[in-house]
């Protein structure tokens, strides 16, 4: 199951990803609790741009901010014949020190039920809710409120046709919604059906290749005039997925989809085009691991001077089981973005944004149940319109039980 305590920034992602946050990977059959208490400090939480005097802004001598994070949540698990039933529960709590309107206590699950027919036939039924507080990074009011809230529920289904070949099938619903617009990215809800056809070799390796479509609504006010903005939408796909474990060390995985986006009243906000990812897992070392990853991915996005938004993103992951108790973890990623599609009469948004970031940490795991993390993580956002470019520096640490 996915991890449903999302801190603040990402640098906290590098380490909750290796354990201990409120909703956390589902056990062996059974129950877990968990809990957690964390402080996170960034120096520049509104990514005001470089030069800018935050007294003029935030009416403060200072942009940085301290964020307490309390967690704590429930894990459930158990098989009863083909059936099985995991249950995550959670519940996170940000409290700023300064800025308490931006406080959030967030309400989180995720629950899947594991079904089968048949040992051919089986699939999963899943729903989930994901509530935490954005980074600032790509919005624009530091007197509002920051939340995101993104709620899913699925169905899917697996027909094993022999020892090979599988059907496959699923349907969905998601909603993904900002409580600030964020730049580059639509709220918007969703539903979806698809069909395809799986291989599975003997070897670990996997292929998928899908079709499917999808209608929606993007969600939020003000990027353009009504008479040029259309929310109703329906989206075709192609996709193709590859899971390929070269060696015994080695494996990649690969995604590549042809999207094609139409709307129901405004076709100058229609696009087309590929959208692909792909990470290469490498172990050098039984206590070494080394991940590197690309995307390039479209994504809607209604203003006057652009329709959709291309987002490339480049990154670096090592892994190093130091001791038997400790790791250490390092990061470099680079994401560039550029606005596509103006409207008639619109000049093109030149502009090309390009944020880096470089994160290292550490986990020690005290005992068995209880852990402790720290990271330290930089981000530097440059572009061409200066108002867009800032740095910050943000510091992390955190204490993670489970019994």
């Amino acid at each position: 199951m996915t991890r449903r305590h999302r801190p603040l920034w990402p640098l906290a992602l590098l380490l909750l990803g290796a354990g201990g946050n409120a909703l956390a990977q589902v056990p062996e059959d059974g129950l877990t609790w968990r809990a957690g208490y964390a402080l996170q400090r960034d120096d520049n939480l509104f990514r005001l741009p470089d030069g800018v005097d935050p007294r003029a802004v935030l009416g403060t001598d200072s942009a940085a901010e301290t964020v307490t994070v309390r967690s704590l949540g429930l894990a459930y698990a158990k098989n009863w014949s083909l059936q099985r039933v995991e249950i995550d529960l959670g519940l996170v709590d940000y409290r700023y020190r300064t800025y308490r309107s931006l406080d959030l206590t967030a309400k989180n699950y995720d629950l899947a039920w594991r079904w089968a027919v048949t040992p051919r036939l089986r699939g999963s039924l899943t729903a989930s809710r994901d509530e935490s507080v954005n980074a600032f990074d790509n919005a624009s009011r530091p007197d509002q409120g920051n939340r995101r809230l993104t709620r899913r529920e699925a169905f899917d289904a697996a027909y094993e046709l022999d020892g090979v070949w599988r059907l496959v099938a699923g349907a969905g619903r998601t909603r993904n919604i900002n409580q600030q617009p964020q730049r580059g990215e639509d709220s918007e809800m969703s539903r979806t059906a698809d069909i395809g056809l799986r291989h599975e070799a003997g070897s670990g390796s996997n292929a998928t290749l899908r079709l499917r479509h999808g209608t929606g609504r993007t969600l939020g006010e003000g990027r353009a005039p009504a008479s040029l903005r259309d929310d109703a939408f329906s989206q075709d796909e192609a996709l193709l997925e590859l899971n390929w474990v070269l060696t015994g060390k080695l494996s990649t995985q690969l995604s590549l989809a042809r999207v094609r986006r139409q709307h129901d009243t405004v076709s100058l906000r229609d696009y087309s085009g590929t959208n692909a990812s792909v990470a290469l897992n490498w172990r050098p070392t039984a206590k070494t691991q080394l991940s590197l990853r690309g995307a390039s991915q479209l994504s809607s996005y209604q203003t006057n001077t652009a329709s959709v938004a291309r987002t490339d993103t480049f990154g670096l992951d090592a892994v190093w089981q130091i001791a038997a108790r400790t790791s250490l973890k390092a990061s470099l990623a680079e994401s560039r973005r550029r606005y596509l599609q103006p409207l008639p009469g619109q000049a093109l948004d030149n502009e090309r944004e390009r944020t880096r970031t470089a994160s290292i940490g550490a986990r020690w795991a005290i005992t068995p149940h209880v852990s402790l993390d720290g990271s330290l993580q930089s981000t530097r956002r440059s572009g061409a319109q200066p108002g867009l470019n800032f740095a910050s520096t943000q510091a992390y640490v955190g204490v993670d039980a489970s019994f």
